[in-house]
């Protein structure tokens, strides 16, 4: 029927239709949708991953009562001057905004290559951040960590939470973060720790880039980033500000910049610890030398020996568990810090040795607990390795297989080594046949460490540890020195006098060194005597002056190639954690610049420059706002009015 109309197929070649235009507009889109894609991937920088930390546990301190402030600064001849506030004047300067924008950069340690700081600030609040990772593989895991810790630092400079009502000067800040390396996650001493910052607005935003070319480097740029960021108290109330811009290019002088706490004399919590490692990364130290135990007891809970912390801790309570250093060795590695356990043997070895005799392995320590200690040893409690029982090989060689597997270190191993009483040996080995093969006790040390030596290695799994430090001592020195420790992998840590001639005659001797002299980087010197005989162990007092003016390689003249390093050491004899603190801080800070930044110093007159005293009080600021109790540098007057107390 030619002419009949149907209507049902009319409406299904309209469908047809209406679905062929529908699948054109979708196709159409896809394709629209799929070259906007790839336009915004290779025109837009903006990295692949996005780490937003908006809600972080941030310890708010309350709202402060509204009271007009008393004081503003102005910015006269680069230096910040107090004023009274008159009724008259409209803008005021706190001196946190005036400091941060007035000549002295305010960075510790200051960078070694070129900074330039812009002279404006922009205000923000800690939830415009946003952080951007440019990294793949094992490295971003770690700046993952290291994000959240920098967040944390930023969030922890807010004194009043209302100020995330306020209106900001920019709509997002963006920390962007390019690792070059990102397969290197542990630190060794040929590291790359240099970065660089970029930091610039763009639009309504301010990004912040941060270059490196391993993961510890971009650790020490978002450290640095955090630096260039104050609280002005002043502004509506209380805000966040930073620099609208800056570049900074660094990289520290030293590879090995080192803090020793020794927690043996007295029991430190983890937590205190945790904390000093905190402080460390503030300033960039990267070695946590641990002392864990001495003569006096032995804390250390390790898996295959056991009763050494069963028989030396002071208290089943004050021991180091193996989860907890493992705990302790992540926490430090995001900070830009490796841990290095000393054991010190075959001297300092009493407490938690005397185990040996129960288990059929004979006398493992002599002289332990000897009396009168002054003939056995430098302070009471005596002990020392015996060096004529095999077996005390045996637990050496367990002893450094767990500090291995503890610390995940096999690059630096610290075996002690120091202050070994010859006459403690004699008394009580003169029963046994061998003692007469040594006309020369020194011989028989030396033939202790090479045993030691041999055990290291395999416990190392029959490799030898590059770089084994030992503390300088009487077998340092010649004539011993060359015949006992091999200067191909042997770093000798001279802690003498400055004016004694060990470290000249180590350097010329072709030694590798790490510098920790008594009278300038010992923390624990000048609180007197402890004991009623003998004198004060090394008085007097180390002021944060002396610590940063010690510079060793000008002052002595050493081939710098050989100085692998500098450490503070702080010995517990007179400190428990309480002290820790102010103890460390801010003299630790000060030998941080040293050993990064090497500062010159003018030997004439050794005077400290002014930028020097506001720098490091800045940086005692920033301590204390992250927990850190530190110890004041001067009075209050004196951080209100810069250069008068000079």
């Amino acid at each position: 029927m030619r002419g009949h109309f149907c209507p049902w197929k009319r409406r299904e070649r309209m469908k047809q239709g209406e679905l062929r235009r529908a699948l054109l507009v979708a196709t159409l889109l896809c394709v629209f949708l799929f070259v906007y894609l790839y336009w915004q991937q290779t025109a837009d920088e903006t990295p692949h991953l996005l780490y937003t930390y908006k809600h972080l546990y941030v310890p708010f301190r309350s709202a402060p009562a509204e009271q007009a402030p008393q004081w503003t600064w102005q910015c006269i001849n680069q230096r910040c001057e107090r004023q009274r506030i008159k009724s008259d004047v409209g803008d005021v300067a706190s001196l946190a905004t005036c400091s941060m924008l007035c000549g002295s950069t305010q960075l510790w340690p200051q960078p070694t290559g070129p900074v330039t700081l812009g002279s404006k600030a922009v205000t923000f609040n800690h939830r415009l951040l946003d952080f951007y990772s440019k990294t793949t593989g094992p490295a971003n895991e770690l700046l993952l960590a290291a994000f959240s810790i920098v967040n944390d630092s930023i969030s922890g400079l807010v004194q009043n939470s209302d100020y995330i009502h306020q209106k900001t000067d920019i709509t997002k800040f963006k920390i962007i973060v390019s690792i070059l390396d990102a397969t290197t996650v542990k630190l060794k001493l040929n590291t790359d720790e240099s970065y660089t910052i970029t930091l610039k607005p763009h639009g309504t935003e301010l990004v912040g880039n941060i270059t490196a070319k391993t993961f510890f480097g971009a650790r020490h740029g978002l450290e640095t980033l955090s630096q260039l960021i104050w609280w002005d108290e002043y502004h509506e109330g209380g805000t966040l500000k930073i620099l609208k811009g800056a570049t900074v290019q660094d990289n520290p002088m030293f590879a090995y910049r080192g803090l020793m706490v020794d927690t043996a004399r007295n029991f430190m919590s983890m937590e205190s610890l945790k904390r000093t490692i905190v402080g460390m990364a503030s300033v960039k130290l990267n070695v946590f030398h641990w002392h864990v135990s001495d003569s006096q007891s032995f804390p250390l809970v390790l898996p295959n020996l056991p009763q050494l912390a069963k028989h030396g801790a002071y208290a089943p309570d004050l021991v180091y568990k193996p989860e907890e250093v493992k705990e302790m060795v992540e926490f430090a590695k995001v900070r830009g810090v490796r841990v290095i356990i000393e054991v010190d043997t075959p001297a300092h070895a009493g407490n938690g040795w005397t185990f040996g005799q129960d288990e059929g392995l004979g006398e493992l320590a002599v002289c332990v607990n000897e009396r009168p200690w002054s003939l056995y040893c430098g302070e009471p409690p005596c002990g020392q390795l015996n060096p004529d029982n095999p077996n005390v090989y045996d637990v050496l060689e367990k002893l450094y297989k767990d500090l291995i597997s503890l610390t995940d270190e096999n690059e630096i191993f610290h075996m002690g080594g120091d202050e070994v009483n010859l006459e403690c040996w004699a008394q009580h080995l003169q029963k046994n046949s061998n003692y007469y093969n040594y006309t020369d006790l020194h011989d028989l040390w030396g033939d202790f460490t090479l045993k030691a030596l041999n055990r290291l290695t395999a416990a190392n799994g029959g490799k030898k540890v590059p770089h084994v430090i030992v503390w300088s001592s009487n077998l340092s020195k010649r004539p011993y020195i060359t015949k006992y420790l091999d200067k191909e992998n042997v770093v000798v840590q001279s802690w003498g006098a400055s004016q004694w001639p060990d470290t000249p005659d180590l350097v010329s001797d072709g030694y590798k060194i790490i510098v920790s002299h008594v009278d300038a980087w010992y923390l624990d010197c000048g609180f007197g005597r402890w004991r009623e005989t003998g004198d004060a162990a090394c008085d007097p007092y180390r002021p944060w002056q002396t610590v940063y003016n010690h510079r060793p390689w000008q002052q002595l003249h050493l081939n710098k190639k050989q100085v692998m390093g500098g450490e503070v050491c702080l010995w517990s004899e007179q400190l428990e954690e309480g002290s820790l603190d102010p103890r460390l801080w801010p003299r630790a800070a000060a030998f941080a610049e040293r050993v990064w930044t090497d500062p010159q110093l003018d030997m004439s007159t050794y005077t400290i420059l002014e930028d020097v005293y506001t720098r490091l009080n800045t940086q005692r600021d920033r301590l204390v706002s992250k927990g850190i109790a530190a110890e004041a540098l001067w009075p209050g007057w004196c951080k209100q009015n810069p250069g008068m107390c000079l």
